[in-house]
């Protein structure tokens, strides 16, 4: 659920693009946190 609200298809590809870098960082974190034995 993800709302774009820009104005100009250039603004909202960097958005999403930011959004999607920012989503991928925390799912790394996450799955190197589950993969790591504590």
């Amino acid at each position: 659920g993800l709302v774009v609200r820009t104005i100009g298809l250039a603004r909202a590809e960097v958005k999403i693009g930011l959004a999607n870098l920012a989503y991928n960082m925390k799912r790394l974190v996450w799955l190197s946190g589950k993969a790591a034995p504590a």
